[in-house]
């Protein structure tokens, strides 16, 4: 479990149920959260329909955790240690690109992403992964409404699966 003043990397999966169980407060003031300029934008940013992951403005988000741009170079890092192995989607490969980039322990506040995870193991960080249910709990709170998938059995399952060298489901 990460320590209070942790770096906890969030992707915009994260910041989405983080809001949507109402412990997003609890966890900005417990941890040092951050994450990529593109996850920000693309929390806040309209859908077809009308409607934002969040209910924040861009501005309001990134006044609440560091945002990193992400460049290039950092993202070709990135590839080059995955080597095509995982199909990521454009902000999970920006908060991996910063956690390689930071080249300190940092926290991964996991999501529903398998392919995230597979990531992960592939570059030996799926120790540092943590559920939103585990860091909510470090903050003092007990969220209602999480999704199995936010749960720490969940996260436990999957990480298991890969280190026994099973394909995660």
């Amino acid at each position: 479990m990460p320590p209070r003043q942790a770096r906890v990397l969030v992707d915009t999966n994260a910041i989405e149920a983080a809001h949507d169980v109402g412990c997003w407060n609890a966890l900005r003031q417990h941890f040092r959260l951050e994450t990529a300029a593109y996850c920000a934008e693309e929390a806040t940013r309209l859908d077809r329909k009308g409607r934002r992951l969040v209910e924040r403005t861009l501005e309001e988000l990134r006044g609440d955790l560091v945002c990193h741009e992400v460049n290039d170079t950092d993202r070709a890092a990135l590839a080059l240690r995955l080597q095509g192995q995982v199909d990521l989607d454009d902000g999970e490969r920006d908060v991996l690109s910063i956690a390689l980039k930071l080249g300190e322990p940092v926290w991964w506040l996991c999501g529903p992403d398998k392919a995230t995870l597979r990531a992960m193991h592939l570059l030996n960080l799926l120790d540092q992964a943590c559920s939103l249910e585990t860091l909510a709990r470090s903050a003092g709170l007990r969220p209602r409404g999480l999704g199995q998938e936010h749960t720490e059995a969940w996260l436990s399952k999957k990480r298991t699966q890969l280190i026994l060298g099973m394909e995660i489901i």
